[in-house]
């Protein structure tokens, strides 16, 4: 090996970059994947005038998506009819209690109805979650454009 006289050669170490691109990597793949679990591509929003976004500060939010038959369709999960729907639903408000620090249930139920589904379904959703103590229900639909 020949160095020249009191130069030496600095090459930087960039694993610890590489470790972190791959890390960003990951982290939106798997974010991307729960946001397609949300949005199901089979149901149609029906069409409001009065339709707006979401605000940004909604804290935790539990998606439910009713499809034309009228079963309940939610992340992860088989279509499931009323009986089904009433279990999900008590399960879910029994988690959202254990897991909040003050007892109280604040979790926003967001509930994408498809616009040929028959609204005495999309009803008793709405009436099983307000059985078991959601308060803050919220029907989705696409702005008029």
């Amino acid at each position: 090996m020949s160095h020249a006289a009191g130069a030496e050669k600095a090459e930087p170490n960039l694993t610890p970059l590489l470790d972190l691109v791959l890390q960003l990597i990951m982290f939106f793949m798997i974010s991307i994947n729960f946001v397609n679990e949300e949005v199901n591509e089979e149901i149609k929003l029906p069409i409001s005038q009065a339709a707006r976004p979401m605000s940004k500060s909604e804290g935790e939010v539990l998606f439910m998506n009713l499809n034309k038959n009228g079963e309940l369709a939610v992340p992860g999960r088989e279509p499931m009819d009323l009986i089904g729907m009433k279990v999900y639903i008590r399960q879910a408000y029994k988690d959202a209690a254990r897991l909040s620090k003050d007892g109280k249930v604040n979790t926003a139920i967001v509930i994408r109805a498809d616009e040929s589904a028959d609204y005495a379904n999309v009803f008793k959703v709405m009436q099983a979650c307000k059985e078991e103590g959601f308060n803050r229900l919220k029907l989705r639909a696409n702005s008029q454009g």
